[in-house]
């Protein structure tokens, strides 16, 4: 038995506004009286129209459900649960950023961001705290003798006093870029992580405090590192970096 818009809106819940819109998306289409040319829908149309306006409330997009509906049972199933996983990590992203809003960080300086995954050459290097500039020029010099472009530069502490610090300065490069000319370097895939930052432009002998301020943050707002504490330098940029710590890897557990 065939029913007019009019009673299919009223079986299924669903406005007459929005089931016209479902045919022009070639989701849902009726059928049409030849006198009148009517819109007219079929019983079992029914399930099919309230899958649909769930999918739309679970804000799938409308080429996604155009698939969707021409999918086998497998296909079908994979495509469920690529969206349940897009869904979940919107949440989890939701959930970060309430928590950074809620949290009592009081220092405009701190900041959350999102960080793109990288592909970063490591060497390894001795100084004074704050004093690795010259071991930055050096490498810098030898990424350009072999033609080696850099997006950003980074620092990592692995050990040492207020006298002398081991660390780790790396090179943010493009993923094509085949690192075998420079030997003593190791390369590293830096995931794609939300982080927290602290800004730092004051004398890089004092960069120690800025650490802790930033240690303090975390630690007073319940965020548990995700990987190293970083320098994060922009392009050539020797004066001034940014301080961050990874809380959460993107498409991972929070």
């Amino acid at each position: 038995m065939l029913m007019t818009i009019q009673v299919f809106s009223m079986k299924t819940g669903i406005s007459k506004s929005t089931l016209r819109f479902y045919e022009e998306k070639h989701l849902l289409i009726s059928m049409r009286q030849k006198d009148s040319n009517y819109r007219m829908y079929a019983e079992d149309q029914v399930p099919l129209a309230k899958m649909i306006a769930s999918l739309r409330t679970a804000k799938i997009p409308i080429p996604d459900i155009q698939l969707y509906l021409k999918a086998d049972k497998d296909r079908q199933k994979q495509m469920k649960q690529k969206w349940i996983q897009a869904i979940k990590e919107n949440q989890r992203q939701l959930e970060i950023s309430l928590r950074f809003l809620e949290s009592d960080y009081g220092e405009e300086n701190i900041y959350m961001f999102e960080k793109t995954a990288e592909n970063v050459i490591w060497f390894e290097a001795e100084a004074s705290p704050g004093m690795f500039s010259d071991e930055f020029k050096l490498r810098r010099k030898q990424m350009k003798q072999n033609h080696i472009p850099i997006k950003n530069m980074y620092l990592r502490y692995i050990s040492g006093n207020s006298k002398q610090v081991n660390a780790e300065i790396g090179f943010g490069v493009p993923a094509s870029i085949n690192t075998s000319s420079v030997p003593e370097a190791f390369s590293e895939k830096m995931r794609s992580s939300f982080c927290i930052g602290l800004a730092f432009k004051e004398d890089f002998a004092k960069i120690e405090a800025a650490y802790r301020k930033l240690i303090q943050y975390c630690v007073t707002n319940n965020w548990v590192p995700a990987g190293s504490i970083l320098e994060w330098y922009r392009g050539d940029q020797m004066n001034e970096a940014d301080i961050i710590i990874p809380v959460t890897h993107i498409g991972g557990k929070l």
